[in-house]
């Protein structure tokens, strides 16, 4: 039978779904034609809502059947501390949980992190820029990247760690991935986080700032025992590396962007100084470009003006540097895709309805120079001809329609500002139109 502190959950769980099923039916009967549609995207969202509490509580359960807190030594809480001069607010919590539970609960925190559909408007809106393919499952992928193999996490919205029953503490390299979780659970907790969720570009930087000073106390642990007691070989996930390399391009660079340049970055303030990494963290980098290019001016002005849509926008979002040279890079050329996206000053995506069944996009891009634009164009346009099966380039704002209905279109806004639309209905293209 379950225990007191789980039955309550499930009845709560189960009462809430219940009654929004049977509100939503009593509505249903008595709402006219014009109020279905808001009703059912309605239920629609706590539906949503509720499958991520469902999963949250699935984490909770196999904590509690699998294991409860994992007891850290001291001496590595102290060795946290002192290598960034700060002190743990309280306790470090580190939670050990099956593997399964583990995936479980990373799955669960990237819904919650994105809010109800935020993850599913992703999907579309990925796939419809092509940052992945339509076979793709997005939360399945970044679930599975950071869950497979490994014996550790940090779960950025509760300030945590979790370790699998895999892990060792015995084992130097687990005493460094352990290492590591302290370094994120007191960095965050001397800057957590902003309460609203700030944009995926401004997320992105800080995590990889945050990743990244992580990842520099891990290997500085490594030295030091290598400086001790002689080599000591890194643990390998090869899981992980196969599976990354089975992904698509853009999953990879996100999974790598806070392992690479964000501890560049974090390593060279470290060098530095602990007060420059710690200045950088209290004003923490608010676009990729900040991470790619330290100390160089920041162009982006605030969230750009958008063309009216046909309905309110599923998602409004900035893809920014990272995104930009993600997407351009498996064209072909990387070096022209590092020198493009180098020049990048701002961007706004929306994915919007397209009647019941479909949604459009819109992906305004800006850069700094008019030549970064005049090739970026010239590739934008190759891209739209290659999907749409024509062999010639497009031409500027002409509309290509794709083997699956799909519909292209590239614009010229200004000098420095380009339009990238991807729309089911040929039509909506109007919408979108430009002073010459």
């Amino acid at each position: 039978m379950p225990s007191p502190q789980n039955l309550l959950p499930w009845l709560l769980g189960g009462a809430v779904g219940i009654g929004g099923i049977l509100q939503g039916l009593h509505w249903r009967s008595t709402a006219s034609g014009g109020e279905v549609e808001f009703i059912e995207n309605q239920l629609r969202m706590v539906t949503e809502e509720n499958e991520i509490l469902q999963r949250e509580n699935d984490s909770l359960r196999s904590l509690v059947q699998g294991g409860g807190e994992f007891p850290v030594p001291q001496e590595l809480i102290d060795r946290a501390e002192k290598e960034f001069g700060l002190t743990f607010v309280s306790s470090p919590v580190i939670h050990r949980i099956d593997s399964d539970g583990l995936r479980s609960r990373i799955s669960a925190a990237y819904e919650s992190r994105f809010g109800p559909g935020g993850m599913d408007y992703r999907q579309q809106a990925y796939a419809v820029i092509g940052w992945i393919g339509a076979q793709d499952r997005l939360l399945g992928q970044l679930t599975a990247v950071r869950s497979v193999g490994a014996r550790s996490w940090f779960d950025e919205g509760a300030g945590e760690g979790w370790v699998t029953d895999r892990f060792t503490v015995e084992e130097i390299p687990d005493q460094a991935a352990l290492v590591r979780l302290l370094a994120r659970i007191l960095l965050h907790q001397h800057f957590p986080p902003p309460g609203v969720y700030p944009g995926d570009d401004p997320a992105r930087a800080r995590e990889a700032l945050h990743q990244g000073a992580a990842a520099g106390s891990e290997a500085r642990y490594y030295a030091a025992n290598a400086r001790s007691i002689g080599f000591i070989p890194m643990r390998e996930n090869n899981e992980a590396e196969q599976l990354l390399e089975n992904l698509p391009p853009f999953i990879q660079g996100l999974t790598t962007f806070p392992v690479i340049e964000g501890k560049g970055l974090a390593d060279t303030l470290h060098v530095q100084g602990t007060e420059e990494l710690l200045a950088a963290l209290r004003d923490p980098p608010a676009t990729t470009r900040e991470i790619f290019l330290p100390g160089e001016p920041v162009p982006a002005s605030g969230e750009m003006d958008m063309p009216e849509t046909p309905g309110e926008p599923f998602l409004s979002e900035s893809a920014g540097q990272l995104g930009l040279r993600l997407w351009l890079e498996p064209l072909g050329d990387v070096g022209a895709a590092l020198e493009i996206a180098s020049d990048w000053k701002n961007d706004r995506y929306l994915l919007f309805p397209e009647g019941e069944a479909s949604s459009g996009l819109v992906w305004d891009i800006e850069l700094q120079d008019s030549a970064a634009v005049d090739r970026l164009e010239s590739i934008s346009l190759d891209l739209i001809a290659a999907m749409s099966g024509r062999e010639s380039p497009a031409n500027p704002d002409e509309l290509l329609a794709t083997p699956d209905g799909r519909h292209f279109r590239i614009s010229r806004i200004s000098p420095t500002r380009l339009r990238f639309l991807n729309l089911a209905d040929p039509a909506t293209s109007r919408l979108f139109d430009h002073p010459p």
